[in-house]
């Protein structure tokens, strides 16, 4: 197998995989690669592989023990969890192509097919993203961001409230560096500012999205997505890595916020002030985040790893609201997005 460095501004893991699952992994973890010696020791390995044989023998030998409990790592995907001693191996409730085996400083995937095993990878790199995240003292936030020449700007706002329509123009037309879509891990730095890092996820965009933008629309009509072009909840998939590439802009893995725009689709701007309780407001998952969950039991271990280990307190989003500036804008026709895009570049460039 290959080895390969993720620093994935949370913490730095070693991809041990074989090329054809590293092929399939780089549409998500491609920011995030570093030549090796960068870096110390990583705090952590991820090994990937197909090995049937081993998925078999692990269902075998656990066939007759009961669980020691279940967790749920996604909204269709529970795991039934045996604890032994330092050893924790997940096998899957109701499908039998892969088993995970998580030990000090290790977590193993083995699938029957590559294709489930990159996708696994890929959530447990996600999980590393958002746990460390949280170690370090910070929280995904619900919200696109952008690096514009090395300044972050976040875009918040509920559901239809254009984040992605806007994240589209800063890229397409103001040559923004995207760094995630819709779900983005905000962490305090030792200078009182946050840095803002990508979440490994496919960007949704509507039909509408798509068709507003002269970019994506040409490219599909000759690019098939490699999540295909069926529609997700009324939405069309594309990964990181085609993001970037059509776009023709290079993912930033990490960017320092300096502005946050509130987007909300309404006639006027939301009046008050803008504090805590209004940042954690348009920002906030809420107690019905399905990501919220270690499913992997990482916390305790990079709890240990990471010497900068903090806990985010109950203050946190007070900490945002006074540290960034925060800039309300509102909209009630999808023409008007554009301008609001220019507007939030313009803030940034101020």
């Amino acid at each position: 197998m290959d080895s390969r460095f993720l620093d994935l501004g949370t913490c730095v893991c070693r991809l041990s995989a074989s090329e054809e699952i590293q092929d399939a992994m780089r549409h998500y973890v491609s920011p995030f690669l570093v030549s090796a010696g960068i870096h110390e020791p990583p705090h952590l390995t991820v090994s990937v592989e197909r090995d049937a044989a081993t998925v078999a023998q692990v269902r075998q030998s656990l066939a007759d023990l009961p669980p020691t409990t279940v967790r749920t790592s996604h909204p269709e995907q529970r795991y039934r969890i045996w604890i032994i001693e330092d050893r924790e191996i997940l096998l899957p409730e109701h499908a039998a192509d892969h088993v995970i085996i998580r030990t000090p400083g290790l977590v193993a995937v083995a699938a029957e097919r590559a294709c489930v095993a990159a996708t696994i990878g890929i959530r447990v790199v996600r999980q590393l993203v958002m746990r460390g995240g949280e170690v370090r003292g910070g929280r995904c936030v619900h919200a696109a961001a952008v690096d514009i020449d090395g300044r972050g700007l976040l875009i918040a706002g509920h559901p239809g409230s254009g984040k992605t329509t806007a994240l589209t123009h800063l890229i397409e037309d103001h040559g923004a560096r995207p760094v995630s879509n819709d779900r983005t891990a905000l962490i305090p730095t030792d200078t009182a500012r946050w840095h803002a890092i990508g979440v490994p996820l496919a960007a949704r965009f509507t039909p509408e999205g798509i068709g507003g933008s002269p970019t994506l629309t040409a490219a599909l009509n000759h690019f098939e997505p490699s999540r295909g072009r069926h529609l997700v909840d009324g939405k069309i998939e594309l990964t990181p890595w085609e993001l970037a590439t059509l776009f023709n802009r290079s993912t930033a893995p990490v960017t320092e916020v300096a502005h946050l725009v509130i987007l909300t689709r309404s006639a006027q701007v939301s009046v008050g002030e803008r504090d805590g309780d209004f940042v954690q407001h348009h920002l906030d998952f809420g107690t019905e985040d399905f990501f919220a969950d270690d499913w992997l039991n990482l916390r305790s271990h990079l709890s240990e790893a990471l010497p900068e280990a903090q806990s985010a307190g109950d203050d946190l989003w007070e900490r945002l609201a006074e540290t960034v500036s925060v800039l309300p804008l509102a909209w009630t026709d999808p023409a008007e997005l554009p301008r609001i895009a220019a507007t939030a570049y313009r803030r940034v460039q101020t």
